[in-house]
């Protein structure tokens, strides 16, 4: 495992994603776009962010977006299952500025719904988590992005909260977040996700700008558990706090699910 910089070229399209990934609603952003400099409080807060850039307008006057507070038990059910192929992999940490995300160097994992699938294009954090549940947030929150070729996007949400000991799967995440620029991290998907396979899913947006919607979302019900120290670096690495508080869920209802390891 080497830590190594990435070249400037490289980095710039990964500053403008979901929460903030190598993708944007599955678009490049554009130049300008991804040069408008944002943050989660003051002047260039989540309060001002549709007014940064006309790209930004949906995170001010979309009305599906993203996070939203998640009910406990969702009173709707899906029979769509998410099917998730998971292939142990390696991958490069980059921080954007904004989180840390974990990109993989090879063909990693993927997901299919609805027919399509999904390769998983990056992985990254929010601490706390964006997403609450009746209300309540956690101490953070990992967002598994996915993409079709026609540019769809498609977010896997695991929530975290502090447990006893260390978690061996997200470790090398942990790792990653302490010294950016570090190649070589394992990234084994089917590992970091949590053993209950229950899921709610709605369709946001992203979560950062340009907020871009039509997103599928699909959280896991049950978070994974971290250990003190762990959840300490990831804080640290939030650069004080990353997480767009949750916005008006509108007519939309989550639905429960459940997920399909393929092997």
């Amino acid at each position: 495992m080497t830590k190594r910089a990435l070249p400037a070229l490289l980095i710039l399209p990964l500053l403008a994603s979901c929460a903030t990934g190598p993708t944007n609603g599955g678009d490049a952003p554009p130049a300008d776009t991804a040069e408008v400099h944002w943050t989660y409080d003051g002047d260039t807060g989540q309060d001002a962010w549709g007014g940064l850039s006309d790209d930004f307008a949906a995170c001010s006057s979309g009305n599906a977006q993203s996070p939203i507070d998640l009910p406990a038990h969702a009173a709707e059910t899906t029979p769509e299952h998410l099917r998730v192929t998971a292939e142990p992999t390696e991958a490069e940490s980059v921080d954007t500025g904004h989180t840390v995300q974990l990109v993989p160097e090879g063909a990693g994992s993927a997901v299919e719904w609805e027919g399509l699938d999904h390769d998983l294009a990056q992985v990254h954090f929010h601490a706390p988590s964006e997403h609450t549940v009746d209300g309540e947030a956690l101490a953070a929150e990992f967002h598994l992005v996915h993409t079709t070729a026609a540019g769809d996007t498609l977010v896997v949400g695991v929530l975290a909260q502090e447990g006893p000991e260390q978690n061996a799967a997200w470790q090398p995440f942990v790792e990653g977040a302490e010294a950016p620029g570090t190649d070589g991290l394992a990234l084994d998907v089917e590992a970091m996700l949590p053993a209950d396979p229950t899921f709610e899913t709605y369709l946001g947006s992203l979560t950062t700008p340009p907020c871009t919607e039509g997103v599928r979302w699909v959280v896991y019900t049950t978070p994974v558990e971290l250990s003190a120290d762990q959840l300490a670096v990831l804080e640290e690495a939030s650069h004080g706090h990353n997480a767009r508080t949750t916005q008006p869920e509108g007519d939309r209802h989550p639905a429960g699910g459940t997920v399909v390891l393929a092997h």
